[in-house]
């Protein structure tokens, strides 16, 4: 459940009950409350503006985050109820006056700021997918955190971007400080980062360090950021977290990136338990397993293959997608539809998806 300040709390539960006596009750004497370009001045005119309401229609308004200001907050709630369109997404923007509401402002959030006032974090943000979903969320509104290994050449808000190796275990407090001086701390936390670099021949190939390496970086990196940044989302009473796995974790590739594949099988076993503990403290937690995704590197990779084998880059393409295990769909995913997919989970949209793993993989799996 959202943690929202006592006097908003209020107003929401005498709305749920139809008491107009009780909503007005809330606010200051000469409070003031904008709504469908109306305005209403004192709590008169709020009482009147409340029953009038309720003698029109009945609804119900599920708050579904709360953006904390100085003096108050926004809430995004979802609406349903009998008006016109029937369901409706509206922004509540509230400022106190001590244990009373002073001004209400009610709007329609548009689809294009789903997310504004998100403070968000996305790991491995500067390439493939994790620019992909920086890119959407910013794009919603969202001020988005880039944090990466490697600073890229050019960025659009130099601010927002921390390099930092997160698979070293001082990693992710370092970062967690940084966002917190920049950011206030966060609402949503994409955990991309990923990757192997372990070399190909099976299980004897690997050594201690390989082992250690990828756990730091697919599992670790992650475990050592929730644990310093989830406290305080847990305190506000509302934030998402967005675990990254791999259908890997279903479909090891011995012969190559065995210990990735193990590393993403605990990401998504840690995801799941997480969402048990933090679920019922407003606090959500999804995980997302990809097949085989064509980034700018796998692009590379796949012109690389072309040249080798003297052929084109489609036929380079269906071979690599064959030796992965086959794509029903006849192609990998984009970025950009991975993108979609977490934002959409990482929305209020998504308020009931929880302790879950979404596949996106074009049908690879070939299992239920």
């Amino acid at each position: 459940m959202i943690r929202l300040p006592a006097p908003i709390a209020r107003y929401f539960a005498a709305a749920d009950a139809d008491d107009a006596e009780a909503l007005a009750a809330g606010f200051a004497p000469d409070a003031h409350v904008h709504d469908e370009r109306r305005d209403h001045h004192g709590r008169d005119a709020v009482r009147a503006w409340a029953a009038e309401a309720r003698a029109l229609y009945s609804f119900r308004a599920e708050p579904r985050s709360f953006e904390p200001g100085p003096d108050g907050g926004v809430v995004s709630a979802h609406v349903t109820g009998t008006f016109p369109g029937g369901r409706a997404d509206l922004r509540y923007a509230f400022r106190l006056a001590g244990d009373l509401i002073q001004t209400l402002e009610i709007t329609p959030r548009p689809s294009s700021a789903e997310f504004t006032g998100r403070r968000v974090l996305v790991t491995g943000g500067t390439q493939g997918v994790g620019a992909a979903v920086a890119d959407r969320l910013a794009s919603a509104g969202a001020t988005v955190f880039r944090a990466a290994r490697t600073r890229p050449a050019e960025l659009a808000q130099p601010d927002l971007f921390h390099g930092v190796d997160l698979a070293h275990p001082d990693g992710a407090a370092e970062l967690a400080k940084v966002v917190r001086e920049r950011l206030g701390g966060v609402d949503v936390i994409i955990h991309n980062l990923g990757g192997s670099t372990t070399p190909g021949g099976g299980f004897a190939a690997l050594t201690e360090d390989h082992w250690v390496n990828e756990l730091n970086l697919n599992l670790l990196s992650a475990v050592r950021l929730d644990r310093a940044l989830a406290p305080a989302m847990l305190d506000q009473g509302y934030g998402v977290i967005v675990h990254v796995t791999s259908i890997q974790r279903r479909l090891p590739l011995y012969e190559s990136t065995l210990a990735y594949a193990t590393a993403k099988a605990a990401l998504g076993v840690y995801s799941k338990a997480l969402s048990n503990e933090l679920g019922p403290k407003g606090v959500r937690v999804v995980s997302v397993s990809p097949g085989f995704t064509e980034t700018e590197a796998a692009t590379r990779m796949i012109e690389r293959l072309a040249a080798s084998q003297g052929g084109d880059v489609e036929t380079a393409r269906q071979n690599l997608m064959r030796a992965l295990g086959g794509i029903p769909i006849g192609r990998p995913n984009t970025p950009e539809e991975v993108a979609d997919l977490i934002a959409f989970l990482a929305s209020d949209r998504a308020a009931t998806i929880h302790g879950t793993e979404v596949v996106i993989d074009g049908g690879t799996v070939p299992t239920v």
